[in-house]
């Protein structure tokens, strides 16, 4: 191999490379129309990095026989750790200040692993509660990528070492050359096949676990070793037409690959799978063509405006994330000019964070100590700023006020009614499609309900129950969290993939439902399932056609409106102010913010119009009476139980005017008891 020195030859167009991805990052988070794939900003840098790093170590080995480890890891740190825990610590000060403290302990709970760089295996692992809609808001979520580049940082040093000592007899341009692509080969299709198989299998360590994107890196690798073995890198300082001509169309067209993934990839793919490698390959190309020549589009991207841009990439990758969830909480990321503000502050914090932290430490007056001091200072800072937020934990939000009700109710242990109780097992998750019947009331009654739906048909329960009790009736409820009792296939980001498991269980309960021959069927489900008109209907009619034919009546009880804002976390003391209620004539109350209930209302309607036995029991006018929607009432009752779930206290108020309704319908009821009464443990 060619002697090279150990430090990485600047280029203004890589960095032009990481404005473009940076810029699409945002646009994605912003929910910009048309770059809702932006997210493939996140692969580009990797594959940047592979680039980079690769041409690091191949040069300090070559250059000096060896690569020092502890160097390495301290150039890092030094480069990375110092914005990182800024941000950290402040944003949390931030939250506390800002938010309430309920909100706060949700919305921080990767701290800890964001501090050590770890959050996307705790991403990948961790037990969400379904119900806690604000723990996909999580201030910390965008550092699983910082995670995933870290452990890479790790590992690749070794890799490249034990390649060069691979390397036996005599040194060769070639010989060299084709050890590491071979070995870097290796790695790209073993980690790929790997990501391949998790993206169908197990789709939230596909994306965030370092071995799936491990081939990202590699090709990076495989860039500079193909172009600086083959001296192909020297023909970028001839500026010659040769060159030029080459490079052109090689750039362009990775160019393209890049954003035309961010512009038609959605966020409803399994992700990375097969669709990563465009963006891949196109940053890949746009990295080679710049290699050969510093013209076309690589000389567009070396423009000081997409340099300045990128020198501020890291920063901004930082800070974008936090401040676009705080302008959430309050209701100020809706409109254009509420997004460029927050744009224009994300931006602001970067310049900050660039200049008196970033700088300092990887090239100002803090970047001369030495290696060894560095790891122990790093190590050593990462344990202060861990055990502050602990503090500022116990101190400021570890203590939620409650909030009671008029019947000194409260709304966090919502979740805990029986059907949810430990032990029951009635949601088996999302992974599994085992149906669980679950008995409420009277095993003896003869006469049987089904309650049949997600999480928001299931809330429903205690009304059923107590409409439908004992000791006529027993009750039967059939439920998966996030499962659309609707006849289509869809994309749960949750699973990361197509909710298969959903599809397999509605088929399994519906056949058990026809083997039972209930009374009454009950089907709920929400009305934020991104179907088409066309889905809702069919596919509604479909599940409507085998129901019918099993039970003498069913009743669809359709999504009820949400809240734009945690219902629960705005009643919170101190009371938080969100700017999304503009029109509140009190405390936590809106105008119902969109129509999309009304709209799947009428679809269910239409499908339950074609069969005789099916009838719609909407509940919305209750939920939001007048169109207006509060987190509670003026009664003292509260509404909801985050964004879209209703309380028990709630829904069981609501007995009699349902039981009046069904009564309407000719429906058989009975007299109610107490609807707590109702409830059994078996």
């Amino acid at each position: 191999m060619t002697t090279a020195p150990s430090t990485i030859s600047y280029r203004a167009d890589i960095q032009g490379l990481r404005a473009v991805a940076i810029a699409l990052v945002l646009l994605a988070h912003a929910h910009v129309p048309g770059f809702a794939g932006g997210y493939i900003g996140v692969d580009v840098f990797f594959v940047l990095s592979g680039y980079l790093i690769t041409s690091l170590l191949v040069r300090e080995h070559t250059s000096t026989g060896g690569i020092r480890y502890v160097r390495f890891l301290a150039r890092r740190l030094k480069r990375l750790l110092p914005a990182l825990l800024m941000m950290l610590i402040l944003v949390l000060v931030a939250a506390s200040l800002l938010l309430s403290a309920y909100e706060t302990r949700i919305q921080s709970g990767s701290f800890l692993f964001s501090a050590t760089w770890t959050s996307n295996i705790f991403f990948a692992f961790v037990d969400r509660d379904y119900f806690s809609a604000l723990q996909s808001k999580d201030l910390f979520l965008h550092t699983w990528s910082l995670g995933i580049e870290e452990q890479f940082y790790l590992v690749w040093p070794w890799l490249v070492s034990v390649t060069f000592l691979l390397m036996t007899g005599e040194a060769g341009v070639n010989r060299d050359r084709n050890v590491l692509l071979g070995v870097f080969a290796v790695v790209f299709a073993g980690s790929l096949l790997l990501c391949l198989y998790w993206s169908k299998t197990q789709p939230l360590l596909a994306f965030y676990m370092m071995p799936s994107r491990g081939w990202q890196f590699a090709l990076g690798a495989a860039v500079f070793v193909w172009f600086q073995d083959t001296g192909r890198e020297q023909q970028a300082a001839t500026g010659g037409r040769t060159s030029l001509l080459a490079g052109l169309p090689i750039g362009i067209t990775g160019l393209l690959l890049i954003v035309g993934s961010a512009v038609l990839l959605k966020p409803n793919l399994a992700y990375p799978g097969y669709f990563a490698l465009f963006p891949s390959l196109g940053a890949a190309m746009v990295i080679a063509a710049g290699i050969r020549s510093q013209k076309g589009v690589s000389g567009v991207m070396a423009h000081r405006y997409f340099v300045w841009l990128g020198d501020l990439s890291y920063s901004l990758y930082l800070w974008h994330w936090p401040v676009f969830i705080f302008g959430n909480s309050f209701g100020l990321a809706s409109t254009p000019v509420e997004i460029a503000s927050l744009v224009g502050i994300s931006v602001l914090l970067a310049i900050l964070s660039y200049k008196l932290i970033e700088l300092p430490f990887w090239k100002g007056q803090f970047s001369s100590a030495k290696p060894a001091r560095t790891i122990l200072i790093s190590a050593l800072a990462m344990v202060a700023v861990v055990g502050a937020s602990e503090s500022l934990k116990r101190n400021f939000y570890g203590i939620s006020a409650k909030i009671m009700t008029a019947d000194s109710y409260d709304p966090r242990v919502d979740a805990s009614m029986a059907i949810y109780k430990v032990g029951r097992n009635c949601d088996m998750g999302h992974f599994n499609a085992h149906v669980i019947p679950c008995g409420i009331g009277a095993p003896d009654g003869e006469s049987l309900a089904v309650l049949f739906g997600d999480s928001i048909g299931a809330q429903w329960s205690t009304l059923v129950s107590g409409i439908f009790s004992a000791p006529d009736w027993q009750v039967i409820v059939l439920t998966k969290s996030a499962c659309a009792i609707v006849d289509e296939t869809y994309y749960y980001d949750k699973v990361g993939a197509d909710y298969e498991i959903c599809a397999q269980w509605r088929k399994s309960a519906i056949e058990y439902i026809g083997d039972i021959k209930p009374d009454v069927v009950i089907v709920g489900s929400a009305a934020n399932y991104d179907f088409s008109e066309s889905q809702w209907v069919d596919g509604t009619s479909r599940v409507l056609s085998k129901l019918t034919a099993a039970a003498d009546n069913v009743v669809i009880i359709p999504g009820t409106p949400e809240l734009s804002f945690d219902g629960p976390s705005c009643l919170e003391e101190p009371y938080r102010f969100s700017f999304r209620l503009r029109d509140s004539r009190r405390e936590c109350e809106e105008a119902m913010s969109n129509s999309r209930s009304d709209e799947v209302l009428a679809y269910l309607q239409r499908s339950a119009d074609g069969f005789p036995n099916a009838h719609v029991l909407d509940m919305s006018d209750l939920v939001c009476p007048d169109r207006r929607c509060a987190a509670r009432r003026e009664d003292g009752v509260t509404v909801f139980r985050d964004e879209q779930h209703l309380t028990m206290s709630f829904v069981n108020s609501q007995i009699p005017a349902a039981r009046g309704r069904l009564m309407s319908m000719g429906i058989k009821t009975q007299t109610i008891q107490s609807p707590m009464d109702s409830l059994s443990p078996d």
